[in-house]
């Protein structure tokens, strides 16, 4: 723990230095996770960043910074399709005694914004599979972008076990051109959150 913690500080000192870290700029918490909130023992991650070879970056090091609790989604979701069947995935996911999902995509903040209350978002905010299977398809997208621009991650945690939305916050970080050095400081401060609200030790 205490390895950990000093890791964690040198990666955000340095990053610190180099260059703005990126910051939450809006979150919202779950008033009905406050009293139950419970550790996670098994969270599959997903990273819905850009393109397929960013999610595996993403994902992995989310991975390794959970491990061994964490389980990438391009490993144990290879093939998954829109129109999959949701319910098999999640009874699926049950089995295999995960309790925490932790969603993470490009928005544009403009037209979606985490607000004070889940219903100023739309309903597939609401539960796990409703958000995975709608922003999905948004994903791996084609697009221009410049070493300048701005990017926003809308991260969402989600518990399998009451099938709720616990936590969701949105993350600015100007893009480098080190893709990778970018999505490490994104982690970092959404890891720390997530600390903050009794989701990881």
């Amino acid at each position: 723990m205490k390895l950990l913690c000093t890791l964690f500080t040198g990666i955000v000192l340095t990053l610190y230095s180099c260059t703005p870290t990126p910051s939450i700029q809006q979150s919202w918490t779950n008033p009905e996770q406050k009293d139950s909130t419970k550790v996670f023992q098994k969270i599959l991650l997903v990273a819905l960043l850009k393109d397929a070879y960013t999610r595996k970056v993403a994902e992995d090091k989310l991975a390794e910074d959970v491990k061994p609790r964490g389980v990438v989604s391009y490993n144990y979701l290879p093939n998954y399709q829109a129109n999959a069947d949701t319910g098999l995935i999640a009874n699926r996911l049950r089995q295999d005694g995960f309790d925490g999902i932790v969603i993470m995509r490009f928005i544009t903040i403009d037209k979606n914004t985490v607000n004070s209350s889940p219903s100023n978002q739309p309903t597939y905010y609401n539960s796990w599979y409703g958000y995975y299977s709608t922003t999905y398809p948004l994903y791996n997208v084609p697009g221009n972008t410049a070493a300048n621009e701005i990017y926003n991650v809308e991260t969402n945690v989600y518990s399998l076990a009451s099938n709720k939305l616990l936590w969701s916050g949105v993350t600015t970080a100007v893009n480098i051109s080190n893709k990778s050095q970018m999505i490490d400081r994104i982690i970092a401060i959404v890891k720390q959150k997530m600390k903050d609200e009794g989701f990881l030790k």
